[in-house]
């Protein structure tokens, strides 16, 4: 999203970490949003219609309108606070890891833009928990692919990232130490641990955003990536250059095939989340376009990865430009979307296979925001 303010070169967080709960065991974090580590695909500059499923790619119908709000049934909702975070004038960064969510402090102003600020002491919040542990400290946090493990990476404080190697250390949620420390291939960071070696984005700073994937106890790189849209601990999705028509292109890292996912009309995908069970995967898409080429409007699709068919998420479509973000709750099969509004979120929940939407509307603390995908934030 566009509406962070910047501090010192980073963008300036909330002072306090809320929870979300909607309907059951839905729940999503607060924070202030900024740009992932290694960004992916750009929305493209952003609920009144409701786009029916469909019976193949090519079934996905124009929606006729621009609306500001996804539409669906209402949906219940409550704020509560995250405990054990020590108050920071900053505030916290939010990543997704481990069944769970990693919260590491804003740092402060640094000497440069690029330059590393020293570690600050990263926590863990469970899925379902309401309180905070202490993990160790970092400068970046990573997902890794151990069930209970995580990544804390970190520089020499005043070391220009992209011309600096930093240091990885795997940690358990309880704050142990999993194995050695790893040196990473000088200007690059984690941003997934898999279980075929570590996806590297470059470092913050650096001019372009490039991805490759890293063997640790070789040293070597052995592929190279576009610009991604969507990551797991088992698959890697990313958009190539569109020809006659877009597609998405997904590597099954255990298997090492790729699969295209084509995409119906004029439809180009711009940013992607894979279910928990590696099954789906979720995609913000083009969803009508005008006479001028200009893009009008998006909405949510769900692609089954097995065979590329895909299924559109009811009352999702949204101006194009107004910011919409999205990932799956871990545990349920659902996938969390949200949008801003003049002064307040929209929140919705959707589970493959339900004919509607459902929607809530709540204000969260002054300078928060809802967190659903997977970070950082």
């Amino acid at each position: 999203m566009s509406n962070t303010t910047e501090f010192g070169g980073w963008p300036r967080p909330p002072a306090w970490v809320w929870a979300i709960a909607a309907v059951a065991t839905v729940a999503v974090l607060a924070g202030v949003i900024v740009a992932r580590t290694g960004p992916h695909r750009a929305t493209p500059t952003s609920a009144v219609t409701s786009p029916a499923a469909a019976a193949g790619n090519g079934g996905l119908r124009m929606p006729p309108r621009k609306p500001a709000r996804m539409v669906g049934q209402p949906l219940p909702r409550k704020t509560e606070p995250i405990r054990g975070l020590p108050r920071r004038g900053n505030g916290y960064q939010l990543i997704r890891v481990a069944s769970g969510w990693a919260a590491l402090p804003f740092p402060g102003n640094a000497s440069c833009d690029n330059c590393a600020p020293r570690p600050m002491p990263a926590y863990y919040i469970a899925d379902g928990s309401r309180d905070a542990s202490r993990l160790g400290a970092a400068d970046f946090v990573a997902p890794a692919a151990a069930t209970g493990a995580v990544w804390l990476i970190s520089y020499h404080a005043g070391a220009a990232m992209p011309a600096t190697r930093g240091t990885a250390q795997e940690v358990s949620v309880s704050g142990a130490a999993l194995g050695p420390k790893r040196r990473l291939p000088r200007g690059y960071v984690i941003d997934q641990g898999t279980a075929s070696g570590l996806l590297l984005v470059s470092a913050p700073g650096t001019a372009a955003v490039r991805y490759q994937f890293w063997d640790p106890g070789t040293r070597r790189v052995s592929r190279r990536f576009p610009d991604l849209i969507a990551v797991s601990s088992s698959a890697i999705a990313w958009a190539p250059t569109c020809t006659a028509r877009c597609s998405v292109q997904v590597l099954n890292l255990g298997s090492g095939r790729d699969r295209v996912i084509p995409l119906p009309g004029r439809s180009q995908a711009y940013a992607g989340a894979f279910s928990p069970d590696g099954r789906l995967l979720a995609l913000q898409v083009t969803a009508r376009v005008g006479a001028s080429g200009r893009i009008e409007a998006t909405r949510l699709v769900v692609a089954a990865v097995a065979d590329g068919r895909l299924t559109a998420v009811p009352g999702t479509t949204i101006g194009a430009g107004i910011g919409v973000d999205f990932g799956w709750q871990a545990g349920s099969g659902r996938l969390v979307a949200d949008v801003g509004l003049r002064d307040a979120w929209q929140v919705a929940v959707w589970r493959p296979g339900d004919a509607r939407l459902y929607v809530a509307v709540t204000r969260a603390p002054a300078n928060s925001w809802p967190v659903v995908g997977p970070g950082p934030y």
